[in-house]
């Protein structure tokens, strides 16, 4: 019987694969081999394959802050002007460039308020030339006359500013407010005669400073506009006054120096029968001792706001207040003086009567001069109505 066998290929022989296993046997014994001697990485340890680089090479890293988108200012908002101011500019814009016939609308505003705009302009100082005026209104569409007071106000006014230079010019250089305001005072007495007029030049800037003579209103305007030509804030009360004779029609100015409210009456200091010309009397003074003889009228111009300041007063500024009766105290103030021109003020009306008795009394105040340094045969002593200031004059 014959059995069919079916063959892949050639028969191998049974040495064949007896070398085949030596061979594998020899090689997977090299491969032990080769792991049991390589090290074994330590635990925590990089891969074999990572690079380490020096720690200087890796600077630490700086926390950027995630940039905020800025928040966009506010865009301001600008306050609307006062109608009433916008139409002060516009009208004062038009008369400051010598315009005869002002026109403008004056929307929202009463016929109140458009007239006392119009007042405020012609209380200015600058513009002297003005002389009233009269107005058309049609709805809010307004025209405005205004009379001139003289008949070429720009030559006028060329005439003024240059004074007004020369007033200026007087002023010491690096001067403070209580300088400038003392220097302005004494220049306007020292020019100005007081004298009525028929022309109304008595009552402006160009009868001050131009033709130098003027009453009070004169004074006043003058003494405004050259404090505001020098810096310092001024304006003109009107109302009426005391003079001792009588209550009249009178202005004044209201100043601020070195920051405080202050009063003066140029046209009171300048007393033409002062041995001197003028004196300090009202220079600088409280809205109390203003008041005690002039009384304002806030309709007519500034009003009077409390203010009861000393720094600035011409007496206070120089040590030469008696504020109570001593005669050791009097002599001090008057060996603090010198020249022939010798002044106090009195702290009150009762000082003041004091001081009075003591000059009536001629030997002991002879004595006190001599003691103060100022030995005298003779003396002489001013007062005015209404003034707690005494001014000295000895007489070798």
């Amino acid at each position: 019987m014959y059995r069919n066998q079916r063959s892949n290929g050639p028969d191998v022989p049974p040495l064949f694969w007896a070398l085949v296993a030596v061979v594998t046997l020899v090689v997977v014994g090299f491969l032990v081999v080769l792991i049991l001697v390589l090290p074994a990485p330590e635990k925590g340890a990089p891969p074999m394959t990572s690079i380490s680089l020096p720690e200087e090479e890796y600077p630490a890293a700086e926390a950027v802050p995630t940039p905020v988108p800025a928040t966009p200012a506010p865009t301001p908002t600008a306050t609307p002007m006062d109608p009433a101011e916008s139409l002060y500019q516009l009208v004062y814009d038009q008369v400051d460039g010598m315009e005869q016939t002002l026109t403008f609308t004056a929307e929202g505003l009463t016929q109140e308020q458009v007239e006392d705009v119009l007042a405020r302009v012609q209380r200015r100082p600058e513009f002297f030339w003005l002389d009233g005026y009269v107005y058309y209104a049609r709805g809010d569409d307004y025209e405005v006359g205004c009379n001139w007071k003289y008949e070429d106000p720009a030559a006028c006014r060329t005439q003024v500013e240059e004074a007004a230079a020369q007033a200026l010019a007087a002023i010491p250089e690096g001067a403070g407010d209580y300088e400038k305001a003392l220097s302005l005072h004494d220049w306007l007495c020292d020019h100005i005669v007081y004298e009525h007029s028929e022309d109304g030049s008595d009552q402006d800037l160009y009868g001050a400073l131009v033709l130098n003579r003027c009453v009070c209103a004169g004074y006043c305007a003058a003494y405004e506009y050259l404090l505001n030509q020098a810096g310092i804030q001024a304006e003109t009360v009107r109302g009426q006054a005391d003079n001792g004779t009588g209550v009249e029609s009178h202005a004044w100015t209201k100043l601020v120096l070195e920051g405080e409210i202050y009063y003066t009456d140029v046209t009171w200091d300048d007393q033409q029968d002062h041995p001197n010309g003028y004196n300090y009397s009202w220079f600088a003074v409280t809205s109390d001792r203003m008041a005690a003889t002039h009384f304002a009228d806030p309709t007519l111009g500034a009003e009077m706001t409390p203010s009861s300041a000393t720094a600035c007063n011409y007496h206070y500024r120089n040590g030469w207040v008696l504020e109570s009766y001593s005669t050791d105290d009097l002599v001090r103030i008057l060996a603090s003086q010198q020249g022939d021109n010798l002044t106090l003020l009195a702290g009150d009306d009762q000082v003041y009567q004091q001081v009075l008795a003591l000059l009536q009394d001629g030997e002991a105040a002879i004595s006190v001069l001599e003691q103060a340094g100022h030995p005298a045969d003779r003396y002489t002593y001013y007062i005015a109505e209404g003034d707690l200031t005494i001014d000295i004059f000895p007489v070798s």
